[in-house]
């Protein structure tokens, strides 16, 4: 990156301008793109939204709108749903909203909300951005709040060069703008936005970080939070050199690789520098899924495991197992066996069932309706036979399937159709009760199929959620 042109273009110029150069450095968003944009309906996702409509028509950009309502604000979470449909019509972007039970679902993860939040809104930009870009609008003073949090969390270089304007196929052009501009361009523009009222109430790291701990920096240092995200960007450069490196001594030292082990030959290891070491063993846990949560602590154990003798073995966090065996070290994933779940689906709400990778919605209508397509499946059966709440969840005791005119136990159909054990437990079923309508990809219920008496259509649909 030329950093001498970008500081030119932040320089004294408006906001949109600012924006624009960010889009144009980093290519964030080519020609004729398709931009999924995340909007909560603060001042930040506002302007960033009504930027990037205005950009949209000289740059062929197809931009669609994401809210994701968390079930968590009540009366304020369905304002912000309201107010986001509310512009999102008069600025004619297509705008979809999706509903979760984070409460629910971080109890399920083992996570805190706002992480889980964070999780499911990612997920549903991968599933919606079809091939595209997904813009969010964090700015400078999110950038400072994450590196200082970061530092007071003992993180490396990597950590500390904060959040990147592009990472994968996530990008942020508000990155370089501070909240104040961003509050001003609204102002200018005569955009309204919501307040989330939870952003005022410190029981939260970051909002004691962003409403105690950074105005007493500025006090102190007037720029504090300026030179920070710039301290950033300086790391961010250093990181990707390093990370260069480290990923050419990697495959040096690689001697095998599968979807849960990486084996590593010990002298490749002992020939590099320790820092550098420390790299290659976190780009392989990286490569099983589970860096997270490996800390210092834990690189330590492996050097001195490096220099046991063969069969000495330890377990770090994330259920991985490292063992040394003649010149190598093989790092494993326990797989973990699959798990239950169950999920109401209250009526017109795509639910996303995290489980099986799919999004699944349920309504009723009058008439029959049903289109499959290569992403999506839809299903359709007598709602005045049901008439009650369904889920979608694996198998229970007592659940059976009726099958041309007779009835089997699941378990038994389960069994008569060839599914393996291992994955029975783990099978998604649209369920009400004990009755199955719908064995997913395998066979739907012949009790409740539409007749010439049907009045209600329950018409059940399952989007396939793809991880590109």
């Amino acid at each position: 990156m030329d950093r001498g042109y970008l500081k030119f273009c932040l320089g004294a110029f408006g906001l949109e301008h600012k924006v624009w150069c960010t889009i144009k450095e980093f290519h964030m968003c080519p020609q004729g793109a398709n931009i999924v944009v995340g909007v909560s309906g603060g001042a930040d996702s506002v302007a960033l939204l009504h930027i990037l409509k205005g950009f949209a028509s000289s740059e062929s950009w197809n931009i669609t709108a994401i809210h994701v309502h968390h079930g968590l604000r009540g009366v304020e979470a369905d304002r912000d749903r309201d107010f986001v449909e509310g512009i999102c019509r008069k600025w004619e972007i297509p705008c979809k909203i999706f509903y979760f039970d984070v409460a629910k679902e971080a109890q399920k993860r083992g996570l805190g909300t706002e992480e889980t939040g964070r999780l499911l809104r990612y997920e549903v930009f991968d599933k919606e951005r079809k091939g595209g870009v997904v813009a969010v609008a964090h700015n400078k003073n999110d950038q400072g709040e994450t590196v200082l949090m970061r530092l007071c969390r003992g993180a490396g270089g990597a950590g500390l060069a904060g959040i990147r304007p592009v990472r994968d196929y996530i990008v942020r052009p508000l990155l370089f703008c501070t909240r104040k501009e961003i509050e001003e361009y609204c102002e200018e523009n005569g955009l309204h936005y919501c307040q989330d009222s939870t952003n005022q109430e410190n029981i939260y790291t970051r909002n004691r970080v962003r409403n105690e701990i950074l105005p007493l920096l500025e006090e102190i240092y007037p720029r504090a939070t300026e030179h920070i995200a710039q301290t950033a960007e300086i790391l961010a450069e250093e990181e990707k050199y390093l990370q260069g490196q480290a990923r050419a001594l990697y495959y040096e030292a690689l001697e095998s690789a599968g979807k849960d082990e990486v084996t590593l030959k010990v002298n490749a290891l002992m020939d590099m520098h320790k820092v550098m070491r420390k790299r290659v063993f976190a780009m392989a846990f990286r490569k099983l899924g589970a860096k997270k949560d490996v800390s210092s602590i834990h690189f330590e154990l492996l050097e001195g495991l490096m220099k046991q003798e063969s069969g000495k073995s330890l377990n770090l966090p994330n259920k991985i197992h490292v063992r040394k065996n003649y010149g190598v070290l093989t790092i494993k994933k326990e797989v973990e066996k699959s798990k239950g779940f169950s999920y109401s689906l209250p009526l017109d709400q795509e639910i996303f069932v995290g489980e099986a990778d799919f999004f699944v919605r349920a309504w009723v209508c009058t008439e029959k309706k049903a289109e499959n397509r290569e992403d999506y499946c839809t299903k359709v059966f007598d709602y005045d036979k049901i008439g009650c709440a369904i889920f979608c969840r694996t198998r229970q005791k007592g659940d059976s399937l009726a099958i041309g005119n007779g009835r089997k136990k699941l378990k038994n159909f389960l069994i008569d159709e060839k599914i393996p054990r291992e994955e029975r437990e783990s099978l998604p079923l649209i369920a009400f009760e004990n009755e199955i309508l719908w064995v997913v990809d395998q066979r739907i219920s012949a009790a409740y199929q539409p007749d010439e008496e049907t009045k209600r259509f329950l018409t059940v649909q399952i989007r396939r959620f793809v991880r590109e």
